[in-house]
């Protein structure tokens, strides 16, 4: 009944004029981002943020046989990074980062896919992460943070950047 130039047609109709919760017309990252499945839109921004560190001195990698994403080296100190990923859902307009171990890092990222201001990047302190822990309960397959807009959740975020002397990292 339908082909698949029907399928791109509508798409193309429907988000272009902004209709959908994410398109390209309001963030073409968080678009792009929105139409993975879950572990490849993690994957991928495990690779995005350790290419920035390493595009700013850096050295970074992700890491694939560990219990978390990726191995970085700041001023001779080895970190342990995990990087969690989530939506905004269209009902509720709240972002929920599930699978949190905090025995398996040493810094957590967490990326806010908004669908008007494009992917934001926050870091959550060890300690905050720690005194989480003591607040909620773990699930089998970890904690779970819901935040109900990127600066209104249950731990303090810092919007991060790298400073340029290539040794330590800004929170």
């Amino acid at each position: 009944m339908f082909s698949t130039l029907d399928l791109a047609a509508a798409k193309q109709s429907y988000f272009t004029t902004g209709h959908g919760h994410y398109s390209p017309a309001k963030s073409e990252v968080s678009f792009e981002l929105s139409q993975m499945a879950a572990k490849d839109r993690g994957e991928i921004l495990e690779v995005m943020i350790a290419d920035y560190f390493n595009r700013h001195g850096i050295e970074s990698q992700r890491s694939d046989t560990q219990d978390y994403d990726l191995d970085a080296f700041v001023g001779g100190r080895h970190i342990r990074i995990e990087v969690k990923s989530a939506m905004k859902a269209k009902a509720t307009g709240k972002y929920c980062f599930q699978n949190i171990k905090p025995e398996n890092f040493d810094m957590l990222f967490l990326v806010f896919i908004d669908p008007d201001n494009g992917p934001q990047v926050r870091t959550v302190s060890k300690r905050d992460v720690n005194e989480f822990t003591t607040r909620y309960t773990r699930h089998h397959m970890g904690y779970t943070m819901g935040f109900k807009d990127i600066d209104d959740g249950p731990v303090l975020t810092s919007q991060w950047d790298i400073m340029y002397n290539n040794e330590t990292v800004k929170q």
